[in-house]
């Protein structure tokens, strides 16, 4: 009788353990924005701040292996240097592939208008820009993206563009963020 107990309760403990609220509870939030990475010598919103002296770019790579970069990059409402200004992303990024297109990425990205002003949520993961389209996850947030998840969808626009929507040499990367809410 004890040990069938002594089951039963472990039973109902484990079930509790693996209990989670059920989705209907979460708020479904959607961002889109361009995040401008300039390059311009005068005012580089992307500093390397770290290089190991025997780091070499690779024959088809971008970024030297083991590089590290900080960056505070503005986020508009859309793809040109002249849209809309609606926050700025703050983080850094390391050269972690021997490729020379694959970064380890950590990024703050705060909202400074719109309904979400002053609010920010956080991605990190791998991020391997060669690819068309990638994925970055949600880790959390603060303000309105307090202990956010979801995932962000990026999509490179150009890469050292100079051009009428990007007059300064730089990147521009769409991100589509989807955040799951409490």
């Amino acid at each position: 009788m004890r040990i069938r107990f002594l089951l039963l309760t472990v039973l109902l403990i484990s079930l509790q353990c693996n209990a989670y609220p059920v989705s209907g509870s979460e708020k479904v939030t959607n961002i889109r924005f361009y995040l401008h990475n300039t390059h311009s010598v005068n005012d580089p919103s992307s500093v390397l701040v770290a290089e190991n002296k025997n780091a070499t770019a690779h024959a088809h790579g971008l970024v030297p292996f083991s590089s590290v970069y900080v960056f505070d990059d503005v986020l508009t409402e859309g793809p040109a240097s002249t849209s809309k200004v609606i926050g700025n992303a703050q983080g850094m990024y390391v050269e972690t592939g021997k490729d020379g297109y694959t970064i380890l990425e950590t990024i703050d990205c705060e909202m400074t208008d719109g309904p979400f002003k002053g609010s920010s949520f956080v991605m990190f993961s791998r991020n391997q820009f060669s690819k068309p389209s990638r994925e970055l996850p949600v880790i959390g947030g603060r303000g309105a993206f307090r202990m956010a998840k979801g995932y962000g969808l990026l999509r490179t626009v150009c890469i050292n563009c100079i051009n009428s929507v990007n007059p300064s040499k730089g990147d521009i990367i769409e991100y589509n963020v989807t955040l799951y809410l409490h």
